[in-house]
C-alpha cells in the first residue's frame, strides 16, 4: 500500500492533498502541521469529499512528524508564517530554514527512508538542504521547481497557437523564482521547431523576452490578487508523487540536487524519483541566463552556510561546505 505524507497543511499542502485524494494516488494519505487542528480539520473535510467522490485513499492526520516515517513520499509544503504580502526570496528562506532543520533532523531520527518533494521556498535551496541534511541519495529528494512555471509556460503558448498544451514541448530552466529562462532553443510543438511553427502560424517572431515575463509575473498576479496560489502547485506536486508510486518514468522540470545546487532542468520521474537528467543544448543566450540562474541560487546556499554553518554543524555533526 502506498503512503503520502504531506508536511505543512497551508494553501499549497491542502490543494496538494485534495488532488492526491481525488485522483487515489495512494491508498493512505498522512497530514502533518504543527497546527494539529488544521491537520485534523482537513483530514475530515477531505473524508466528506472522498465520501461524495468514492475515493479510496483513506486519509490520517497524525500528531508527531515521526508518524509519517513509513511513508514513501513526504511532500515539504510548510511555511513558517502566512504573509499578507508575497515576501522576497530572501524572507522566506530565513523563515524556513530552521525550521526545515527541525523537520528533517526528526524525520531522519526516525528512519525515513522515502523519497522528499519540496513544495517549500525559496524552492531550489530548500530542496538543496533538505538532500544535505536528509543524506538521501540525491535521486529521492527534488523540488516542484520550474514544473508550475512550464506549465504556465505552455498555457501561454496554447493561447497563443489555439493548440493543446499537451502538444507542445518548451520548459521554464534554472531557478524557481525571478531568473528561470524559457529554454526555448529546445521547444517543440507537435514534432516541429516551436519558433518555427509560430512564425509559421502566427506571421510573426515569438517575443521570448515578453513570454518569460508574462511566466514569471503570473504567480505575482496570483498571489496579488488572491494571496496565495495553491491549485496549480497542488496538482502539480500531486502529479510528481503520482510519476513514482505509478513509475510512469515521465518528463517534469524539477529542481535537481547537483553536488552543489539545485536547480531546475528536465528529469525523467519514476519508482526511484529521478530516474534521468536531460542535459540540454543551450544557445549562448540560453546559457549565459543559466550561469546568472545558477549564481542567485549559489548565492542564496552561502548565506544558510554564513549565518547558520555553526548551528548546522552543532546540530547535525557533519559539514555542510
Amino acid at each position: 500500500m502506498a503512503k503520502i505524507g504531506i508536511v505543512g497543511l497551508g494553501y499549497v499542502g491542502s490543494a496538494s492533498a485534495y488532488s492526491i485524494a481525488t485522483q487515489g494516488i495512494c491508498s493512505e494519505l498522512y497530514l502533518y502541521d504543527i497546527k494539529q487542528d488544521l491537520a485534523l480539520a482537513h483530514a475530515r473535510d477531505l473524508e466528506d469529499m472522498s465520501a461524495i467522490h468514492f475515493s479510496y485513499t483513506k486519509i490520517f492526520h497524525v500528531p508527531n512528524l515521526e508518524n509519517l516515517a513509513s511513508c514513501d513520499i513526504i511532500i515539504l509544503a510548510f511555511r513558517k508564517e502566512s504573509l499578507k504580502e508575497l515576501p522576497s526570496r530572501l524572507v522566506e528562506l530565513q523563515n524556513n530554514i530552521l525550521e526545515l532543520k527541525d523537520i528533517v533532523l526528526t524525520l531522519k531520527n526516525a528512519n525515513f527512508k522515502g523519497k522528499y518533494i519540496v513544495a517549500t521556498n525559496p524552492n531550489d535551496t530548500i530542496t538543496y538542504y533538505t538532500q544535505v541534511l536528509s543524506q538521501l541519495p540525491k535521486n529521492h529528494v527534488f523540488g516542484s521547481g520550474t514544473n508550475l512555471d512550464s506549465s504556465r509556460l505552455k498555457k501561454f503558448l496554447a493561447k497563443d497557437l489555439n493548440i493543446n498544451s499537451k502538444d507542445i514541448f518548451a520548459c521554464m530552466i534554472g531557478e524557481h523564482g525571478d531568473s528561470q529562462f524559457a529554454a526555448l532553443s529546445n521547444a517543440s510543438v507537435l514534432g516541429q521547431n516551436l519558433l518555427d511553427f509560430y512564425k509559421q502560424k502566427l506571421g510573426k517572431d515569438l517575443d521570448i523576452q515578453e513570454l518569460e515575463k508574462a511566466v514569471i509575473s503570473e504567480g505575482y498576479f496570483i498571489y496579488e490578487r488572491k494571496g496565495r496560489t495553491e491549485f496549480g502547485i497542488g496538482t502539480s506536486c500531486a502529479n510528481l508523487a503520482k510519476a513514482i508510486l505509478e513509475d510512469r518514468k515521465s518528463l517534469h522540470p524539477v529542481s535537481v540536487v547537483f553536488d552543489d545546487i539545485a536547480f531546475s532542468m528536465p528529469a525523467i520521474i519514476g519508482k526511484d524519483g529521478i530516474e534521468k537528467v536531460f542535459e540540454l543544448k543551450f544557445n549562448e543566450k540560453e546559457k549565459t541566463k543559466l550561469e546568472n540562474s545558477k549564481q542567485q541560487i549559489k548565492n542564496a546556499i552561502q548565506s544558510v552556510k554564513d549565518k547558520n554553518l555553526s548551528l548546522f554543524k552543532r546540530l547535525f555533526d557533519f559539514d555542510i561546505n
